[in-house]
């Protein structure tokens, strides 16, 4: 080759070299620039991350300072997507063997947060064991992007104890989070979905902190940065319960069931479900709130298991179902006071008139009463006292059912009670003329006539019938017959600060007053007083308590046909001459008041009144 074609080969090569270095230079200069500031920005991003540090959502006490519901270290398992691409399928597989969850489970989950940005943790277990903290915190280099967390869970030492007062905990929702991500909420976090844990969520949910921490490439933390924002807890609350009368109240009614079905000469073997309400009767305040079957809001906290889940879903007795402010009942021979009262007010009776019972009732049709024997010859307040129904088929009768209707307003019955609770009040049912002519016009089943008869209004006498209302509705109806007004229920007394200082209290609100003249009332007081007296349907369960009580027993007639036992009622209130706590109580299936309510409604005022209560433990109840 001659030399010519050598040298411009090589002057070739030469120019290709420095073109390549010129096109090096260029790109160089364009990252380190043009685009420096946004490759450093990822660069930083790889290098550091935020991590969100949860508040501790508030305390819940009871009035007595008792804590019902407070918070606990925990473990967490969450994943930090590094980049763009999902997660390595090997790394959720070994995760998912650890965790003891299903690889499809896993890959819900992940998808289910695909939204999570890039570096931040997306929470896949929650309150792990050491156990498994331990395992994965030694396999870390193995598990890229896999963290380790200690957040707040809440703990509720008590267990079931008041656990449709507290209400429980679930992670948020998409939807939830749309609706409160501008208060401050992020994916991850727990809201409460009944009770005061869902009526005073924003009160509890606190204000989230957060801090800079380096990490390596698989995402591991090297060190925390100084700059750090703590967390702000939420605020506490002081209920209006108190927790020794809760707890008997709640354990008494599981006695009483456990005697029902136990009783050798008629047991009562479906029965086990009711509820029991107590107030104050000067303030509105709600010291009792018992429903059962409960469950145990702890379940909620962490990861609920299949099997817990499906035995409280299964369970044909609703344990999730608050029955002291939804479920609705027929008052039975509580309801009594209401049509004698209806009378009096409207001059059909006077207080001091006698009525006259052979057992059975001719007016309209033959209606039979309890006593099949009879009564004989009663004043109305002997009539309250032994719950005669041949007596208050006259009474009703002469009075008719739209004033019966109208006074059964005035006490409370089928109003709200103007509590505020999640899940809401039911209102419940007065049965009038105009009521039955608009249940006709909608179809409603059952209601075949639009026509109101003589022997409705009979039956509605008695509180059997069209009657619906909640244990709540009859917990106030009591009240107002103690006091003559009706105050508005209340279960929380006061909102704290993080420091313990109040931020607000809850005064007791009148709804209203029944409007009954005094010496009405007075002629209602006697016979309920009368109703624990020696004679009276309860008296001999209440003659050995040393504080007279006014109380009224009531049986709903239920249909044997369909397989129901009838549902026993008791209210009441004490001490007679001043009035302090009214209570009522129901025991589903559990036959009359007298023999099924009216004993878990004496426990009560015993404990409340500082007598000695003896009842099993719950575990011992529950086991039966």
């Amino acid at each position: 080759m001659s030399q010519g074609k050598i040298e411009n080969r090589i002057a070739v090569f030469v120019l290709l070299v420095l073109v390549g270095f010129a096109l090096l230079a260029g790109r160089m200069a364009q990252l380190q620039l043009v685009q420096g500031a946004e490759y450093n920005r990822l660069a930083d991003g790889n290098r550091r991350r935020i991590e969100l540090l949860r508040a501790p959502r508030g305390i819940i006490f009871d009035r007595e300072g008792r804590v019902l519901a407070t918070n606990r270290p925990a473990f967490t398992v969450s994943l930090v997507r590094m980049g763009a691409s999902s997660p390595d399928p090997e790394v959720l597989r070994r995760l998912a063997s650890i965790l003891d969850i299903a690889p499809s489970e896993m890959e819900e989950r992940v998808t289910r947060g695909a939204s999570v940005p890039l570096y931040q943790p997306l929470r896949i277990k929650r309150d792990v064991s050491p156990e498994v903290y331990t395992i994965i915190d030694e396999n870390s280099h193995e598990l890229p992007g896999v963290i380790l967390e200690v957040e707040p869970m809440r703990e509720y030492p008590f267990h079931n104890l008041a656990s449709h007062v507290l209400g429980y905990l679930r992670e948020i929702d998409d939807v939830e989070l749309a609706r409160l991500s501008e208060q401050g909420y992020r994916m991850g976090d727990m809201v409460g979905k009944a009770g005061v844990e869902a009526l005073y969520d924003l009160e509890l949910h606190g204000t989230h902190g957060g801090r800079q921490v380096e990490v390596d490439a698989r995402g591991r933390r090297i060190k925390t940065l100084p700059r750090q924002v703590d967390p702000v807890p939420g605020n506490s609350l002081v209920l209006t319960i108190d927790a020794h009368l809760q707890d008997v109240a709640e354990k008494a009614l599981l006695e009483q069931m456990k005697i029902l079905r136990e009783d050798p000469l008629m047991p009562q073997e479906r029965v086990g479900a009711g509820a029991a309400v107590v107030l104050d009767v000067k303030t509105g305040e709600v010291l009792a709130m018992a429903s059962i079957p409960d469950y145990d809001p702890n379940l909620f906290a962490g990861e609920i298991s299949l099997e817990a889940w499906l035995t409280l879903e299964q369970n044909p007795l609703f344990p999730f179902s608050n029955r002291a402010i939804t479920a609705e009942y027929a008052p039975g021979s509580t309801f009594k006071m209401v049509t004698a009262i209806a009378a009096l007010e409207t001059g059909r009776i006077h207080p001091r008139e006698t009525f006259y019972d052979p057992g059975v009732y001719w007016r309209v049709m033959p209606k039979t009463c309890w006593e099949r024997r009879g009564h004989g010859t009663l004043s109305l307040e002997q009539a309250i006292a032994q719950s005669c129904n041949v007596a208050f088929y006259e009474i009703g009768y002469r009075t008719g059912i739209d004033s019966i209707a109208r006074y059964a307003a005035k006490l409370g019955l089928g109003e709200p009670t103007g509590i505020q609770f999640v899940p809401r009040e039911n209102l419940g049912l007065v049965p009038s003329t105009a009521w039955k002519k608009q249940a006709f016009e909608e179809g409603l089943p059952g209601i075949r006539d639009p026509r109101w008869y003589d022997a409705e209004t009979l039956d509605a006498s008695i509180g059997q019938g069209f009657h619906r209302y909640t244990p709540l509705q009859m917990a106030v109806y009591a009240s107002a017959l103690a006091t003559g007004q009706r105050l508005q229920p209340q279960v929380v007394k006061e909102v704290l600060d993080p420091g313990g200082t109040p931020v607000r209290q809850l005064e007791p609100k009148v709804v209203g007053t029944v409007g009954v003249a005094s010496a009405h009332l007075d002629a209602i007081r006697n016979g309920m007083l009368k109703v624990t007296q020696p004679g009276g349907t309860a008296g001999h369960l209440f003659t050995d308590l040393p504080i007279a009580v006014a109380g009224k027993t009531g049986t709903v007639e239920m249909d044997a046909r369909l397989g129901r036992d009838d549902h026993g009622w008791f209210v009441g209130y004490a001490p007679f001459a001043d009035p302090q706590v009214a209570v009522a109580v129901i025991v589903e299936e559990g036959g009359g008041g007298s023999r099924a309510a009216a004993p878990v409604a004496k426990k009560i005022l015993q404990a409340y009144f500082g007598f000695p209560v003896e009842i099993p433990a719950r575990e011992e109840l529950e086991g039966s």
